[in-house]
C-alpha cells in the first residue's frame, strides 16, 4: 500500500530541531492513514517502550507515556500475566526479588529482538536489529573500559551469533575492536570519550542516520510511515535530554538508560 498523503503530511526532521507536532498527534494520524495491518508494526515499536517500562516500574522511575500502556494498565498488566509477551512473565517468574528481576532483565530484551526480527519484515527487522547491535557493541564497549566480565553481560546471547562472537573474543585484547561494518561507529564513539551525553550525541546520531538514509528514498511505502515515526522518538528524546541537562538533575541515569 502506498500513503501519498503521510508523505505530504509529515514535515522532516533533525535531531535538535523540534518537530512541532506532538506524540500523540502523530500517533493519531498514522492511525487514520494506515492500513490496520501496518499499522500494528507501530505497536510494536511501542511494545519496546512498553518492555523498558517495565524495568523502570521495577526501579520505581518515571515510565515513558509513549508505549501502549499506561502506567495504570501497565500495573494490570503485569498482574493479570495479559497484553505483554509471555516471555516477560515467564523472566519475571524466575526470580523472587526484584533486585534480581532488574539485574538480568536483558533476557526480556533479547527475547524481543530475536522474536521482532523472526516474525516480521521490511523495517522492522532492520531497526531492531541495529537498536540491538548498536547496544551491544556500547556494553562490550564499557565493559572493556571497566573490567566487567563481558560473558556475564552477555550471558542471554547466543554465542554463534557473529556480532556476540566477535565481543567476547575482545576480552583477552589491549583495546577494544569495532568489527568491521561499524568502524565508523566506532571512530565516533571512541572521539566521544568519557562523557555519558557526548557517547549518546553518537549513539542518537548514527541510528537516526541509519534509519534515515533506509528510508529516505522509499516516501509513500509502510517502511516511510514506520522510520518516521521511530525518527519522531529520536527527535524526541534528544529534545528532552537537552531540557534536562540545561535544569541539572539526575542527567547521566537519563542517559545510561537510553545507553543500556
Amino acid at each position: 500500500m502506498h500513503y501519498f498523503f503521510l508523505s505530504t503530511a509529515l514535515n522532516p526532521l533533525k535531531l535538535g530541531v523540534f518537530p512541532g507536532l506532538a506524540f500523540q498527534s502523530l500517533l493519531a494520524l498514522l492511525e487514520d492513514n494506515m492500513d490496520p495491518k501496518d499499522f500494528r508494526k507501530i505497536d510494536t515499536i511501542r511494545t519496546f517502550i512498553d518492555l523498558k517500562n517495565v524495568k523502570r516500574l521495577l526501579q520505581k522511575r518515571a515510565l515513558d507515556t509513549r508505549g501502549n500502556l499506561t502506567e495504570e494498565k501497565l500495573k494490570e498488566a503485569l498482574q493479570n500475566k495479559g497484553e505483554l509477551p509471555s516471555y516477560l512473565y515467564e523472566h519475571l517468574s524466575r526470580f523472587d526479588q526484584i533486585e534480581d528481576q532488574v539485574l538480568h532483565f536483558s533476557k526480556v530484551f533479547v527475547d524481543f529482538f530475536c522474536e521482532t526480527t523472526l516474525n516480521q519484515s521490511g523495517f522492522l527487522p532492520f531497526y531492531f536489529s541495529l537498536e540491538r547491535e548498536c547496544r551491544l557493541l556500547l556494553v562490550g564497549l564499557r565493559s572493556k573500559k571497566i573490567g566487567r566480565d563481558l560473558a556475564k553481560e552477555l550471558q542471554y546471547e547466543g554465542v554463534d551469533d557473529p556480532l556476540v562472537a566477535h565481543l567476547l573474543a575482545q576480552k583477552d585484547r589491549p583495546n577494544f575492536d569495532f568489527p568491521p561494518g561499524y568502524r565508523d561507529f566506532g571512530d565516533q564513539v571512541k572521539q566521544a570519550g568519557e562523557n555519558p551525553m557526548d557517547q549518546y550525541k553518537v549513539f542518537a546520531h548514527y541510528l537516526f542516520n541509519q534509519v534515515m538514509e533506509r528510508v529516505q528514498d522509499h516516501p509513500f511505502s509502510v517502511d516511510h510511515a514506520l522510520g518516521y515515526f521511530v525518527l519522531f522518538i529520536f527527535v524526541q528524546d534528544w529534545d528532552q535530554l537537552r531540557v534536562k541537562q540545561e535544569e541539572g538533575g539526575q542527567l547521566l541515569d537519563e542517559i545510561v538508560e537510553k545507553l543500556g
